[in-house]
């Protein structure tokens, strides 16, 4: 049993008899180490049952703890003990999702209580890959501890909360199952009370950073109905919440409001399962079939030692295994063809002219990867290059200033049409206003220019299509909300190009089933270390500090790229925060860092981020820099990048923080993993994790502080090894040449 965690049992049965029916136990719990508790469960006997936990004890945390702002200490459980029930156990959870027993105890019951109730069969196929995926975030854990945890996750017995009078409400968001859009949970729904004013909500799925969410905004409905209650014609709520990796599932939900006159109360508790919206569900990892094996045998034995039946195992073990070993394939070896040898290509003094479509002209990583084709490729003989794009924008600039014409096309029909009929006639009228009889080849840059494919076969040309998306079409185009019909057109697109290119094997892997053709190819993306070299050369970095109003001697954290949930900068501001409050005992004396969100455009994401800024007293911490062409002199002055994206194919920002020799902490997503090699050149973590960031931080800044260039030294020797423009665009026109001379 622990010792961290002190208690008390305040409310329970008296001598711990319980009655027939429903009992409420409720009491405090504080960690001596500071954690926070993440979930509370029972155990009666074999039967789990979860609870409440992290609810206001202001007199426990002053007293016990120490401080008013310690983690919340209340917890309290609805049990339901079954006839000849004889143990009771409490178990707590911190955020890590570790589970530690807190308190035993014997009880009786009434002989007059229902009986121990039969438990269905599970979903083993569910399980399995429960067990499987969470096999692999902590593969040094037992898999027999991994499997008793994902068998009681199941069973456990969820306690939910509705507001009860005066208060009145509806939490519509999250269901049984939420919406999870790059770790972050939809939240709405409304509140009202019979007679007081509502002065805030907020939100708590990690006890350690609660969320207000927005209140008080119309809701007509409610005021129709409800004409007794107060502020009714104002009673919606919205919000998003952060969703923390290891929180135990299924995961608790819990909203407070704040009246007027100062008192708080839990109004919703609301057990969910999330359901990943925006990016495809955690790969399962590779194994063995002798390791797949013990990985069931283990689901099997934490199944019959809890009591429930294990009927459909076997079949859901045959069904996992087809599929993972499929999947692991594919990751692991995906199928693609090779660039032909340099004999076998077309001559490279035939004329060759490209049509580059771009999805906009922005100073975005993809765009900027074309321009760099573009500008390389239009400077080769017999070479010429035209851009369209659907959108102007300050990229046009730089293509004029090298000759290569620009055209803005209008493809609105196309994204707005509602039925696949309707978008094969604004393909074909777009044919029809643009033959294009004077080129070889028609490229599209990423999944939003799929409609290049289409054009490209209606006028009789080959096509090359280059991929950067790491999700799957499907839930590209969900989570973009757009139609089916279009989702449809974009998957044909990669079966139907001529060549389809990718960054990363992992993205690759992703798209695998569109494959039929033996159309896919991998060519890295490139960055130009000479030009990098020349700015570092000619520019003076305590000058550049001076210009953007940045002390000389605080370190700075660059975050680079489009401010939006995909780069994951809501998780960024929760690791600075973490960071923030242990900086004093981990570098006493040493300036805390200044961090930066360069690239940002106003958004309703920008937005939010801003109050978040707010909440946490971010003013002098964390600075938002607006899109503009200055991005190299961040890099130039920064001490360390982080990224913190969920999905990233091969990120530009990467090859660029390698070739500044900027220290890099990044996530260790899609093909982050295939340009850096974890510990030797830089700092990789998990997405969505603002705890192992934190962590991460003090590490690298130690390095910094202590002068340790090691990890510097090896990416910059990489990305002039591998990734650099001199190798790497020659071989983009390589691809396409090959490309424009198949038949088509």
């Amino acid at each position: 049993m622990t010792v961290d965690w002190q208690h008390a049992l305040e409310i329970h049965p008296a001598d711990w008899r319980f009655p027939a029916g429903k009992s409420w136990i409720a009491g405090w719990l504080v960690s001596r180490s500071g954690r926070a508790p993440a979930d509370v469960r029972a155990w009666i006997d074999q039967r789990p049952f979860l609870g409440l936990c992290a609810l206001p004890r202001p007199d426990v945390q002053q007293a016990i703890a120490g401080r008013t702002d310690a983690p919340a200490s209340g917890f309290s459980f609805l049990l339901e003990p079954h006839r000849g029930a004889r143990r009771l156990r409490l178990e707590v959870c911190d955020l890590s999702g570790h589970w530690e027993e807190f308190a035993a105890l014997g009880i009786s019951v009434s002989a007059d209580a229902e009986p121990t109730p039969a438990e269905p069969v599970p979903d083993y196929t569910a399980l399995l890959r429960q067990l499987l995926q969470a096999h692999r975030r902590s593969p040094a854990t037992p898999l027999g501890a991994l499997a008793t945890e994902v068998v009681a996750a199941h069973r456990a017995q969820p306690l939910d909360t509705e507001p009860n009078p005066p208060f009145w409400g509806k939490l519509e968001e999250p269901a049984a199952t939420g919406r999870l859009k790059y770790g972050r949970l939809t939240v709405t729904g409304w509140l009202a009370h019979k007679e007081r004013s509502i002065t805030a909500l907020t939100a708590v799925l990690d006890p350690e950073a609660p969320i207000p969410l927005r209140h008080s905004l119309p809701r007509r409905d409610v005021s129709s109905l409800f004409a007794e209650l107060r502020d009714t014609t104002n009673s919606q709520f919205l919000g998003n919440v952060n969703l923390p990796p290891d929180l135990p599932l299924p995961a608790a939900l819990r909203i407070f409001a704040t009246l007027d006159n100062g008192h708080t109360e839990l109004v919703f508790t609301r057990r969910f399962r999330p359901s990943i919206e925006a990016s495809d569900e955690p790969p399962l990892p590779v194994l063995s079939f002798l390791s797949f094996a013990r990985a069931a045998l283990a689901l099997r034995r934490a199944a019959k030692s809890q009591g429930i039946p294990t009927a459909g195992l076997l079949a859901a073990a045959r069904s996992v295994w087809a599929t993972s070993r499929t999947v692991s394939a594919l990751r692991s070896h995906p199928s693609s063809s090779p660039l032909p040898l340099a004999s076998l290509l077309p001559s490279a003094s035939r004329p060759l002219r490209l049509l580059l479509a771009t999805h906009n002209l922005n100073l975005e990583g993809a765009p900027i990867l074309l321009f760099e084709q573009a500008r390389h490729h239009a400077a080769v003989p017999g070479v010429s290059v035209r851009i369209v794009s659907p959108e102007d924008g300050p990229l046009r600039a730089r293509y004029e200033a090298l000759s290569i014409p620009v055209e803005v096309w209008d493809t609105a029909a196309i994204h707005t049409a509602t039925t696949a009929a309707q978008c094969d006639a604004a393909i074909a009228a777009l044919a029809a206003a643009h033959p294009l009889p004077d080129i070889d080849l028609i490229v599209g840059n990423t999944v939003l220019t799929f409609w290049t494919v289409p054009l490209a076969a209606r006028l009789n040309k080959p096509s090359l299509l280059y991929l950067y998306e790491s999700s799957s079409v499907e839930k590209l185009f969900a989570g973009a909300g757009l139609p089916a019909h279009l989702r449809d057109a974009a998957a044909a697109a990669l079966r139907d190009a001529t060549r389809v290119c990718f960054a990363a094997n992992a993205t690759m892997a992703v798209h695998q089933q569109q494959n039929i053709h033996d159309n896919f190819r991998l060519v890295p993306s490139a960055v130009d270390v000479a030009r990098i070299e020349h700015f570092v050369a000619a520019s003076d970095r305590l000058a550049l500090r001076r210009k953007h109003g940045i002390p000389a001697d605080v370190p700075l954290v660059i975050n680079v790229g489009s401010v939006c949930e995909r780069k994951g900068q809501h998780i960024y501001l929760r690791g600075i925060a973490r960071l923030r409050r242990q900086w004093p005992t981990t570098f006493p004396g040493r300036p805390f860092p200044l961090f930066l969100m360069v690239g940002a455009r106003e958004s309703l994401f920008l937005e939010a981020i801003r109050q978040e800024m707010a909440v946490f007293q971010f003013s002098d911490t964390v600075r938002v820099i607006p899109e503009n062409g200055e991005v190299d002199d961040f890099f130039r002055m920064a001490d360390l990048l982080v990224s913190t994206s969920f999905e990233e194919s091969f990120p530009r920002v990467l090859l660029e923080a390698m070739a500044f020799g900027v220290r890099i902490v990044s996530t260790d997503v899609f093909g982050v993993p295939e340009m850096l090699v974890a510990n030797d050149e830089a700092h990789l973590i998990p997405a969505g994790d603002p705890a192992k960031l934190a962590v991460t931080l003090v590490k690298a800044l130690g390095e910094h502080f202590a002068g340790d260039t090691g990890k510097i030294t090896a990416a910059r020797s990489r990305v002039l090894r591998d990734f650099d423009t001199t190798q790497l665009l020659p071989q983009h026109l390589a691809l396409a040449r090959e490309t424009a001379a198949v038949q088509i």
